[in-house]
């Protein structure tokens, strides 16, 4: 099982960062978003402890429910967050992370 889910094509040296590390992942391997359907059916089926989302994708209380009681970590591959939910995550303990700097 796949520790990480990540929700669009990102570069490859993040994912040879995830290899390196030893770490799991599948990745919805596309430039477009992820429809919101395939995404909660995605999550349902797997056992994620970490989402890498952009900020395409809402994070919010149905997401999260979708992904069960194993998720951590909301990884937001964006400099805001305006697309998470933070007191969802907060009320389930979930963890959240930016990239700030992935614009400059």
């Amino acid at each position: 099982m796949s520790q990480v889910f990540i929700t669009r094509r990102v570069p490859a040296a993040g994912l040879r960062l995830l290899d390196e590390a030893g770490i799991s992942f599948e990745l919805h391997d596309d430039d477009l978003p992820i429809q919101r359907s395939t995404l909660l059916d995605q999550l349902q089926k797997g056992s994620y402890r970490a989402l890498l989302t952009t900020l395409s994708e809402n994070v919010d209380a149905e997401l999260l429910e979708a992904a069960g009681n194993e998720l951590r970590l909301i990884a937001n591959f964006a400099v805001g967050y305006n697309n998470i939910d933070v007191a969802a995550c907060q009320e389930r303990g979930v963890l959240i992370s930016n990239t700030p700097g992935v614009l400059s």
